[in-house]
């Protein structure tokens, strides 16, 4: 047995425990329901307004469940080899990002941050894979514009799956790209917990501090693990979250089949508040 076969098995089995472990959560949330839906309820609306007493401040979340994938990709070096294709730039390619530096900075000359940048993503000869982002209000900011990989059922967010344009002086400068090639998905679609109940479970875990503004959240896809040339993404509920005693926004990330706190390197970065 060849060696990438043995890796992918040893994926498809920690994803299969992941999914067990999610379904028999779920069963037991059923019976629960069953058991007392309405107290199930009770419970949620209680712990909400225990929030609002401890000054948290957030829009109403909904109680209203989503659906999702196991998604997987390929660790290649796609963006590597198109580098050579791209005009006006000095790249550097390293650990799965593209990192691209214009030889003459392209001028705002008068166009909004997003509209220069969504030129140069419809220009091949500027990004590479340029169509298949879209533009996060989310995680922009007057001094950086972010695009996130659309895919099945959703977006990534995840360095992995980002362009993140640099602007400085009305000048945009350099840019760096994650792109995931041969995404699909696992198995069949998904119930995901509801926005509700992920910000209940991040409270609870003292994940939200008292006084906390939730500036926004979004459920989108990110990285559960990674072997060699595949990994593996999870849909997650990203909350960005500020405080008096934080300067801009950080997030907290929810993986939204088990409801487990996530601890990843590639956390999406946010600094603004927005859709």
């Amino acid at each position: 047995m060849d060696f990438r076969r043995i890796e992918w098995i040893f994926l498809l089995i920690f994803v299969a425990i992941d999914i067990f472990l999610f379904v028999t959560f779920r069963q037991s949330g059923t019976i629960q329901m069953n058991n007392g839906g309405s107290q199930a309820g009770d419970s949620n609306s209680t712990i909400i307004k225990e929030m609002r007493s401890d000054q948290i401040r957030f829009n109403t979340p909904s109680a209203k469940s989503s659906d999702g994938y196991y998604i997987s990709s390929s660790n290649n070096n796609d963006l590597e080899a198109k580098a050579s294709g791209l005009v006006n730039q000095t790249t550097e390619y390293k650990d799965d990002i593209l990192t691209s530096t214009f030889k003459t900075p392209v001028e705002l000359a008068g166009s909004s941050a997003k509209a220069a940048t969504a030129v140069l993503m419809k220009d091949p000869t500027q990004v590479s894979h340029g169509k298949d982002y879209v533009y996060s209000k989310n995680l922009s900011n007057s001094n950086q514009v972010v695009y996130v990989q659309r895919v099945t059922n959703g977006s990534i967010y995840s360095t992995m799956g980002e362009v993140r344009f640099t602007i400085q002086n009305g000048e945009i400068t350099s840019y760096t790209q994650g792109y995931l090639s041969d995404v699909a998905p696992l198995r069949e679609k998904t119930d995901t917990i509801s926005e509700e109940r992920a910000l209940i479970w991040l409270y609870q875990y003292n994940e939200i501090p008292n006084g906390a503004r939730i500036q926004w959240t979004k459920l989108a896809y990110t990285k559960l693990l990674s072997i060699k040339e595949s990994s593996v993404y999870v849909p997650t509920w990203n909350v960005a979250l500020k405080t008096n005693t934080t300067t801009g926004t950080y997030v907290r990330q929810v993986n939204a089949f088990t409801g487990a706190i996530l601890k990843s390197s590639s956390t999406a970065k946010a600094s603004t508040t927005g859709e």
